[in-house]
């Protein structure tokens, strides 16, 4: 098998102990964990009116990249809704993301039977996109101990400085540069290759992030067995050059893929249950520009009324319209969105010492006092007839 999965049952879990870092050892706690997940909601109230801005090496601002003209992210975020059918069909899921997917599958279905959930009940997990080592994925894992997370990326590099994955020497590489699906650069995002996980919960995947999505998509079972209830880009690469504007997750074909990912059911599950009022997608960046442009799109989003149900029912069906003649979504979506921020994240994680950077480049931005800041999007749901 390609991929070792992050358990302590594994010789790779068995050394991932071995090395465990007092910082993720303190997360231990429930008491240390609810305080941090409370916390995290702080920031939702927080007024940033009188928090300084400092600059540093790391900033990126306007004088960097001026914002995006909001009629042209309008036209681009609308076109690759219309268009998402042709990027869907237009070629076939990366042989390594569909073994990863499998083993995602694998991994939900023995965390069923371990914690033996009754048959019509989900598995709660949480999706750590672009994960770099794996760190954000460790702390996400002993935040939520009842939860599934699944750390992707699609460099092995990256990957490989996490002493709990290991990647085998199957020659898989041709898929991977042959692949054009939107990347998980992630800012070289975790680089300590001694963060660690002690729980069993975790699960890294070396993976293309709009396969995997259109995996978790367009799989029945993964939709009887799982539930993704949080989904998590944490620096993404911001690439702060007009040229690159569709580079970046907002401005990409892929962007509708991770809309639906986060609207893809609305049942509840056993285990540590997110409910309709928490935060579905939690995206940070030291570049507040791009956090805002990021709502946009999901505003962009909304107003085009697409939705995971009918999307389905259109093109996952047998009988596919015509890629070519585009997605144009029919009905008003019942599903809002509540998006919160971008808020200053920097100042309640340096004012409260429960509060561990979630990757490496978080903690470096702190370190050299540079502003960080939290996009979230909350699910709303249509209580209307």
């Amino acid at each position: 098998m390609a991929f070792q999965r992050l358990t302590t049952n594994s010789y790779a879990g068995r050394r991932f102990q071995q090395h465990i870092t007092t910082d993720i050892a303190n997360l231990a706690t429930p008491t240390t964990r609810r305080r941090r997940r409370n916390n995290f909601k702080l920031v939702m109230s927080m007024d940033n009116s009188d928090a300084t801005t400092k600059v540093t090496q790391y900033t990126i601002n306007d004088s960097v990249c001026p914002p995006t003209d909001p009629d042209t992210l309008t036209k681009i975020v609308q076109k690759h809704i219309h268009a998402l059918p042709r990027y869907w069909f237009s070629r076939p899921v990366a042989n390594h993301t569909a073994e990863a997917f499998q083993e995602a599958m694998d991994f939900v279905n023995e965390y069923r039977e371990k914690k033996q959930f009754p048959d019509a009940s989900k598995v709660n997990v949480i999706l750590d996109s672009g994960c770099g080592t794996g760190k954000s994925s460790v702390i996400l894992g002993e935040m939520y101990p009842n939860c599934v997370v699944i750390g992707v990326d699609q460099s092995i590099a990256r990957l490989s400085r996490n002493k709990s994955y290991q990647q085998s020497d199957d020659s898989e590489e041709t898929d991977s540069k042959k692949d054009t699906s939107v990347h998980t650069d992630v800012q070289e995002n975790n680089i300590n290759n001694q963060d660690t996980n002690q729980n069993d919960n975790v699960l890294l995947l070396r993976a293309e992030l709009s396969d995997f999505w259109k995996c978790c998509l367009s799989s029945t079972q993964w939709q009887e067995r799982a539930s993704i209830d949080k989904h998590y880009l944490l620096y993404p690469n911001p690439y702060p050059k007009k040229s690159r504007l569709k580079s970046r997750f907002y401005a990409h074909p892929a962007f509708p893929l991770l809309m639906m990912t986060i609207m893809m059911d609305d049942d509840t599950s056993d285990g540590d249950v997110l409910s309709a009022e928490e935060d579905k997608l939690v995206v940070r960046s030291n570049w507040e520009g791009y956090l805002n442009e990021f709502k946009s799109a999901v505003g962009i989003w909304q107003d085009c009324g697409g939705t995971f149900s009918e999307w389905t029912k259109t093109y996952l069906a047998s009988d596919i319209p015509n890629p070519a003649d585009g997605w144009h979504p029919t009905n008003e979506s019942p599903v809002k969105f509540e998006s919160g921020g971008p808020n200053r994240m920097d100042i309640i994680i340096k004012d409260d010492p429960s509060l561990l950077p979630m990757t490496n480049f978080e903690a470096k931005y702190l370190e050299s006092g540079e502003s960080i800041y939290e996009l979230t999007a909350r699910v709303v749901r249509s209580t209307e007839s």
